[in-house]
């Protein structure tokens, strides 16, 4: 048994038979916790409508988008939190391209479920740099259908943090690099 008494101002413990002294033995009134964690975050709202990325929750319909809707998002956007040296290297096409996919060829939901898959590989891999080759649509009828479908995907995707127009040898204004958030 411990025990501890204040002797001219000094403070006195008498350890244990096994020669062990505790915190809570030198210190009077401390209560033992029961749990060793605590949790900074309890205080703070959670933000219970976003789910995790890939889910089907953080997906939005692309079902019944209006074809003007898709034509006025810009040809690239960078996130707040890159640095003008990381978009320059972006937009230079300066870093190591992970994976590519290609949609020539897919009509509008054919895309949107190859970007889905593709995303989801992508970010399970823990990859940074993409290439989404969807085409100049010089071949429709009017105006691109793929271009301004995937970039109106990649700005509803919170786990993408740019894209731009690739330079020539990756496809040009034919294909989009694509920026991810580290896992």
């Amino acid at each position: 048994m411990c025990c501890t008494s204040v002797r001219n101002g000094t403070l006195v413990v008498k350890q244990k038979s096994d020669g062990k002294t505790s915190f809570a033995d030198l210190v009077p009134g401390v209560k033992k916790l029961d749990h060793d964690r605590i949790n900074t975050y309890r205080d703070r709202v959670k933000n219970s409508a976003r789910s995790t990325p890939g889910s089907p929750e953080s997906r939005p319909d692309f079902s019944n988008i209006g074809f003007r809707q898709l034509n006025r998002l810009q040809d690239s956007h960078y996130d707040s939190s890159i640095t003008k040296k990381q978009q320059r290297k972006i937009r230079q096409g300066t870093l190591a391209v992970d994976d590519q996919l290609d949609l020539h060829g897919c009509t509008q939901e054919q895309a949107i479920i190859e970007l889905n898959h593709f995303l989801d590989h992508a970010l399970s891999l823990g990859f940074k740099l993409l290439i989404i080759i969807h085409g100049k649509g010089q071949r429709s009828a009017g105006d691109a259908v793929l271009k301004p479908l995937v970039q109106h995907w990649l700005a509803h995707q919170p786990s993408v943090r740019a894209w731009c127009p690739a330079q020539a040898n990756h496809g040009g204004s034919g294909a989009s690099y694509v920026y991810l958030r580290s896992s």
